[in-house]
């Protein structure tokens, strides 16, 4: 059967979680450009309140032009629906595991795990290159990044690389070495180890909608197009990039309040007090300190926290653009 040409259609993917009979459904839309090209998968929604990735992800699919595009431009508007539907931060409400966690899953795993498996079998092996959409949960405070993983592949993450600089936003953060024998269990790894090039954009902040930075994903998913060969235009090019490797997160050791005392995009040294905590009665548990000499990129705004969470992520600027 002949591939189809200058095309857009949509429609829902639903697949039988086998120990429950629930349903697994993913909102998929397709535009098949009249002219030959790469495939490119743009996912939103990873985490269900992450809406600025979301919105730029149904965005894209309604702005794309068939009769211009080259190639196949494939949109996953919203991964984890069952997590939107009830207003839920980062985790599978089914299983409560990230799905940040659970690629390349399970078809008798958890919840979560066969959604994954799911998706990977049906359209993330499908793709030539892979964009994941974020946009700062709920407790989040967020400053706009790109992370590009390293497959061992040195083509794949050449390419990859230059997907995430082109993406036109300020920090730029190379991401952990992943193997074979140390393989991700993320959705833009599992396509690295599969040899698609692959991204990671995050823009948006504490489970709220704004159309700047929703935006910003779209100014980076059209650049990535542009640079692909999948339509004409212009790259944007008006970021100013700090390189950042080491990239880290902090978690919490404790159940209590969580007080920062650092705000985003500041510089910390090693050892600096970034914030506290403290038990229900107000009384000190923890004092928390940076892990390295970096810049700060997010902040969890929450005061609620138990072990685990993150509180602080920051990275090492290797380099920046003057």
């Amino acid at each position: 059967m002949p591939e189809k040409k200058g095309v857009k259609e949509h429609g829902w993917l639903t697949f039988q979680y086998r120990n429950t009979g629930e349903p697994i459904r993913f909102p998929v839309g397709t535009v098949y450009g009249e002219n030959d090209g790469p495939t490119l998968l743009v996912l939103g929604g990873m985490h269900g309140s992450e809406f600025a990735g979301i919105e730029a992800a149904i965005r894209l699919f309604n702005e794309a032009d068939p009769k211009k595009l080259r190639g196949v431009l494939k949109v996953g508007m919203m991964y984890n629906v069952p997590a939107f539907e009830n207003n839920l931060g980062f985790l599978v409400p089914h299983d409560g595991k990230n799905p940040m966690s659970t690629f390349p899953g399970s078809r008798l795993g958890t919840y979560g795990e066969a959604m994954a498996f799911y998706f990977n079998q049906e359209v993330l092996s499908k793709c030539d290159y892979f964009v994941e959409l974020h946009g700062g949960d709920i407790p989040e405070a967020l400053t706009p990044f790109v992370m590009h993983l390293r497959s061992g592949d040195p083509d794949v993450d050449e390419k990859s690389r230059k997907m995430a600089e082109i993406y036109n936003i300020p920090l730029v953060v190379k991401g952990a070495q992943f193997s074979k024998d140390n393989p991700p269990h993320n959705a833009f790894g599992t396509a690295m180890m599969r040899g698609a090039p692959s991204m990671l954009a995050e823009s948006g902040q504490q489970g709220i909608l704004k159309m700047d930075e929703v935006e910003t994903h779209l100014t980076g998913l059209r650049n990535i197009m542009v640079h692909l060969g999948m339509m004409n235009g212009e790259i944007v090019n008006t970021a100013k990039r700090k390189f950042i490797e080491n990239y880290t997160s902090i978690r919490s050791e404790y159940a209590g309040m969580w007080y920062p005392v650092v705000h985003l995009n500041q510089r910390v040294t090693t050892g600096e007090v970034v914030g506290y905590i403290r038990d229900y009665f107000g009384e000190p548990v923890a004092e928390v300190r940076a892990k390295l000499d970096g810049i700060v990129s997010m902040v969890r705004t929450s005061p609620a926290i138990k072990v685990g969470n993150t509180l602080i992520e920051h990275g090492f600027i290797a380099s920046e653009e003057s």
